[in-house]
């Protein structure tokens, strides 16, 4: 489900206060953030902005695009991907185990985004998000 919402002019700073106390929250919690009895992983990402378009890009590892949503609403790009533990010990146990499995997830403010024409691809395990601005958000340079 891809949806833009116009900017409700209240809505703004709450959102990027919001963004903020995300940002510093999930920093202190590294990998995990846990919401009640569930774990939610988080994933490394990079956000780039060009003069036509934002570019997020993921680390998604062992990951298969079936397993990953992307939604844009109200301004909010939100990337969920699964992993499930496919494997079977038997009766083997484990000495040590650094592999997540479950439910990933990260969230990010992007405005003024040309809905419409996202664009994700997933390639050698990184995810892809082109985000085009609205034609009248282009960054604005002096001649």
């Amino acid at each position: 489900m891809l949806k833009l919402n116009q900017d409700k002019s209240g809505y703004r700073h709450r959102n990027a206060l919001d963004q903020l106390f995300y940002d510093v929250m999930e920093e202190k919690v590294s990998c995990v953030v846990k919401k009640g009895e569930m774990v939610i992983n988080t994933f490394d990402v990079d956000v780039s902005e060009a003069e036509h378009m934002f570019l997020v890009e993921a680390e998604l590892p062992g990951f298969s695009i079936e397993n990953i949503l992307i939604v844009y609403e109200n301004d909010y790009l939100s990337i969920t991907a699964q992993k499930h533990d496919c494997t079977e010990r038997g009766d083997d146990q484990f000495i040590r185990r650094e592999r997540r499995y479950g439910t990933f997830k990260r969230n990010f403010l992007v405005e003024n985004v040309d809905s419409e024409h996202i664009k994700a691809t997933l390639k050698n395990g990184v995810l892809k998000i082109e985000l085009p601005k609205m034609k009248n958000d282009f960054i604005s340079k002096e001649v």
